[in-house]
């Protein structure tokens, strides 16, 4: 049977000896690593130390061998990753680390809410006898959700690459159209075409809309509709919330999002920006 798991610690990217550069950069070592894994697998690398906010892009420093691993562990099959960093280590600087899922349904586990990790804890822990120290001393529900997006350094160091990354261009510089610009009202279409988004104002072309509001949008974890899903023939509010969700919401393999209330009209136009 092949393991749910590895730990990978042996050495970090960027250490100056030749196993290090040749282990991280090697395709065959990770697909068999990949391989080994059971199809919900999970690989956790250690990374080294947390870069630094004056660092330039990594493919200008040591730090080129991390951008390397991870392209790697895509191109192998692993589907979804995630970089945290800790200073609980007992490093002089806080440790980056690298989880990889074999399959990304797997992420509505690492996007679990603090109590929910709280009562996974609770069930799952081995008791110590007196209590004292605690069996973990630093982990809880709170500090996983730390965890949960990249620290924002990583961003901005990420975006220092030459050329820059498209995720990194910003639309600052537009012009914006706020969404008290817009209506919804029914279509005249025709009889049966439902309601629409109309502009009370002319909106020129690369604007974008309801940026601001957009901000507002309204994530169900994966859990929480689970529970609304099981409950919801036992409540009419819940079965009217679950409604809404599943007429306005998109699904990712972590949740719902619903966008603003004016937001969840309006899609990719043509030239014209979402407000998504």
């Amino acid at each position: 049977m092949n393991p749910s798991s590895f730990f990978y610690s042996n050495s970090d990217p960027e250490d100056d000896i030749p196993f290090a550069a040749m282990l991280y950069s090697s395709y065959d070592f990770l697909e068999t690593l990949y391989n080994s894994l059971s199809e919900s697998g999970v690989i956790v690398l250690q990374l080294g130390e947390a870069t630094d906010y004056f660092e330039p892009a990594a493919q200008f420093t040591k730090a080129s061998r991390r951008e390397q691993l991870i392209n790697l562990l895509v191109e192998v099959g692993f589907e979804s990753l995630h970089l945290y960093e800790d200073g609980n280590c007992g490093f002089n600087n806080p440790w980056t680390f690298l989880v990889a899922f074999k399959d990304d349904e797997d992420d509505q586990n690492w996007y679990r809410n603090q109590a929910e990790i709280d009562i996974e804890i609770h069930k799952r822990i081995l008791r110590t006898k007196t209590g004292k120290p605690p069996a973990l001393e630093y982990f809880d529900g709170s500090l996983m959700q730390s965890y949960q997006s990249p620290h924002k350094v990583f961003e901005s160091v990420f975006c220092r690459a030459d050329p820059m990354p498209s995720s990194c261009v910003t639309d600052h510089h537009r012009e914006n159209v706020a969404m008290s610009n817009f209506e919804v009202r029914m279509s005249e279409v025709g009889e049966g075409s439902g309601r629409g988004m109309y502009a009370k104002v002319d909106i020129k072309e690369g604007t974008t809309i309801g940026k601001k509001e957009s901000v507002n949008a309204v994530h169900v974890p994966g859990s929480a509709m689970d529970l609304i899903d099981q409950y919801m023939n036992e409540s009419a509010d819940i079965k009217k919330a679950y409604g809404f969700f599943d007429g306005y919401g998109w699904t990712t393999n972590t949740f719902v999002s619903i966008p603003n209330r004016c937001g969840m009209f309006v899609f990719w136009i043509g030239f014209v920006w979402s407000c998504f």
